[in-house]
């Protein structure tokens, strides 16, 4: 799949599946899969999608925010390279909650590790509310021997951040599908039909070095 920018500054037309959510997170409550989530800022709404549930502590040993610059840099135990919010980012976040999860997990061979950091709509002091910005999202996902990210850009207003946030929430959930499916767990509700719908297109990243 290729990135592509997609022009929607009048209205960013996305609706949220949550069908998709509980579908995915009845399924890795029967897993044996553990996971430990990094999110920078945007897209945290992803945390209570994963936590508000009974037994959510089985398959999420750790979740972390570490919304600073710093706090990023003490995260990873460097500054990035490619800067904050960036698919290389992104995938070091995640190798680092790979690692933090294989040491709290019970079933090490079935831990993953997932980030997402972006560049969201933001109202800034004295700046104008119409005008659109560059929005980026980046997702990835660390397990033993498979490295995946996702990324899509888009334009976005201010006043949009609530469905920026939500758009975040679905590429998260992207990667807890890739989750299973690395485990053999077939989904029928594919949380990147949504996006495609409302004319985002994903770049998608694969590796197979740990």
């Amino acid at each position: 799949m290729q990135q592509q920018s997609t022009d929607m500054t009048d209205r960013l037309e996305f609706q949220p599946t949550v069908d998709a959510w509980a579908c995915i997170l009845e399924n890795l409550c029967i897993s044996k899969i553990q996971i430990a989530m990094v999110i920078t800022g945007g897209g945290t709404g992803a945390i209570s999608h994963c936590l508000r549930r009974s037994g959510a502590s089985l398959n999420f040993v750790e979740a972390v925010v570490p919304y600073s610059r710093l706090a990023t840099q003490e995260y990873l135990g460097m500054e990035p390279i490619e800067g904050y919010a960036s698919h290389q980012t992104a995938k070091a976040l995640a190798k680092a909650a790979h690692r933090r999860a294989v040491s709290l997990s019970d079933t090490p061979h079935q831990a993953f590790g997932i980030a997402l950091t972006a560049t969201l709509p933001t109202e800034a002091a004295n700046s104008d509310t119409k005008l659109a910005q560059n929005c980026c999202i980046h997702v990835a996902s660390q397990s033993t021997d498979i490295g995946r990210g996702w990324s899509l850009c888009f334009k976005g207003q201010a006043s949009q951040r609530d469905v920026s946030e939500s758009i975040a929430e679905q590429l998260f959930l992207i990667a807890l599908q890739d989750a299973l499916h690395q485990i053999g767990v077939t989904i029928e509700l594919d949380p990147v039909l949504p996006l495609n719908a409302a004319g985002f297109t994903i770049k998608m990243t694969s590796s197979s070095d740990s």
